[in-house]
């Protein structure tokens, strides 16, 4: 194998004096530079409500009234009423049941202390006096749990009318009125349009570049806005490899929409100095990615490098590559190494 050396070396040396004696070519030089720029890639993401519920009774009866699809509602805001009358009648009832039941106790509470006095002049037995006493705690604790049904009737009542829990709009109504349903039954469904977050997913590879509290920069078709990220959800699936991230949306200052469609710029790499070039000084081979550099001697260098992350037209270069190097952007496809070079 050793015979073939000198053959190799005079081919080697043979390719380097015809590139030198080759004329000098024109090309566009750039140069190489330490950025401190975060590079960044585009997740996409959707507009979510924070709150979004089907409102239901917690009370069986007949709806008397339901709010139409596209209501605004404010909190508090009554959005069902339903037929009260039953439950009314059924207080009615209660209420008589616990004034008879208090008027008992008021008796039995009376008799027991009328024995009391006279057993302590030993007109009695004190097993009358005990009976007495006896009588007067049952009646009371009849009075009470009839007052225990009137409260729970009272909670029915109040039932009766569904209010919304959060400032919205309906955005669906599921029963109509006249229809008896069940204290279970979902009656229509709020969403809140005020409070509003946005929710991607992002590649585990860039978790570790976001934190909460982080500033991300949000953008849709019409607008952007900086977001602050309220939560990570690192729970991701083999399949996906992506977590969950949410961002808090102010929708006071612009006019953001649930179900919209939106940008999330991430950083693909930490915060610190590297060397980065222009994307028209790389040279995409199968064997690997070069660029052309030219020395104090205007002589070009074929080096190979090793790109990561871009940001716009730029480039990280992570190895083969300084800062502040001349590099050729335009020209390099039909350079030989050590042939001369002269910028256009």
């Amino acid at each position: 194998m050793h015979k073939f050396l000198p053959a190799l070396l005079l081919l080697l040396l043979s390719s380097q004096l015809q590139a030198q004696q080759a004329p000098a070519s024109s090309v566009q030089l750039g140069q190489s530079q330490l950025s401190y720029d975060v590079p960044t890639i585009d997740i996409p993401g959707t507009v979510h409500s924070r709150n979004n519920i089907e409102l239901t009774s917690g009370v069986d009866g007949r709806l008397q009234w339901v709010a139409e699809a596209g209501t605004l509602a404010r909190a508090g805001d009554v959005l069902v009423q339903l037929d009260p009358l039953p439950l009314q009648l059924q207080r009615a009832e209660l209420s008589a049941q616990l004034q008879r039941a208090q008027l008992q106790a008021d008796y039995y509470k009376r008799e027991y202390q009328r024995l009391t006095d006279l057993r302590q002049s030993q007109s009695i037995a004190l097993l009358q006096l005990d009976k007495a006493q006896s009588d007067h705690q049952l009646a009371q604790a009849d009075a009470d749990i009839i007052s225990a049904r009137i409260a729970q009737l009272d909670d029915q009542l109040r039932r009766t009318k569904v209010v919304a829990p959060f400032a919205g709009v309906v955005a669906q109504r599921l029963r109509q009125a006249g229809t008896d349903v069940a204290r279970n039954t979902p009656l229509l469904q709020l969403q809140d349009i005020y409070q509003l977050e946005v929710r991607a997913y992002i590649p585990l590879q860039y978790l570790r570049y976001v934190r909460p509290g982080d500033s991300l920069m949000v953008s849709s078709a019409t607008q952007q806005q900086a977001l602050t990220v309220l939560a990570l959800i690192p729970a991701a699936d083999a399949l996906s490899q992506r977590a969950e991230l949410r961002l808090k949306l102010d929708n006071m200052a612009t006019e953001w929409l649930a179900g919209e469609m939106v940008d999330v710029k991430v950083a693909t790499r930490n915060g610190k100095a590297a060397v980065t070039v222009h994307r028209d000084a790389l040279l995409l081979r199968s064997d690997g990615t070069y660029v052309v550099t030219v020395d104090e001697h205007n002589i070009a260098h074929r080096k190979v490098v090793k790109v990561s992350d871009g940001n716009g037209d730029w480039v990280t270069v992570d190895e083969g590559l300084s800062a502040g190097e001349k590099v050729v952007t335009r020209g390099a496809e039909r350079l030989q190494d050590g042939q001369t070079v002269t910028q256009s």
